[in-house]
């Protein structure tokens, strides 16, 4: 299970999955992304959820769709994230909380709730972060912004 799937690092991943001989649940939240990755991927090696994460339920979902259509879970790897710049005075606390919600607090539950089949899997968990985890740059901090240009901001990443 790989969240994010549907574009960048997160796509590639899937593809090397795959490649590697897995089967893998796609995820992201543009339908038509995902849609192409798992055309490309092929439908006997992959399954395509598209939802947002901080959905009441979802990460709960998420697991679901991977045990329900292959029996079981071996990897989570916790990909999706807002990478998002701005400073102190142009950020929005509500913003703000959103991207430690996605950015932190998701994959915590997503860690969590697939942890049973991992471990009777004897799985893995592989978390993406960035070097700004060590240090930062200028502007780095989350702002807020319309919906409609955080979509175009997420889908060019």
């Amino acid at each position: 299970m790989v969240t994010g799937s549907t574009t960048g690092i997160g796509k590639a991943i899937a593809l090397r999955c795959v490649a590697e001989g897995a089967s893998v649940i796609i995820h992201g939240l543009e339908r038509d992304l995902g849609e192409q990755v798992l055309e490309e991927i092929g439908s006997e090696k992959a399954a395509l959820h598209i939802e947002d994460l901080c959905a009441v339920g979802a990460p709960q979902r998420l697991v679901d769709v991977a045990v329900n259509r292959f029996g079981r879970l071996d990897a989570l790897v916790n990909n999706a994230a807002m990478v998002v710049s701005g400073n102190i005075h142009t950020t929005d606390i509500n913003f703000f909380r959103h991207v430690l919600e996605v950015n932190t607090l998701i994959p915590f539950i997503l860690i969590k709730t697939a942890l049973p089949h991992l471990q009777r899997s004897r799985g893995c968990v592989l978390n993406i972060g960035s070097v700004n985890a060590y240090c930062g740059e200028p502007n780095l901090f989350p702002y807020s912004v319309s919906k409609g240009a955080l979509m175009t901001m997420t889908r060019n990443l």
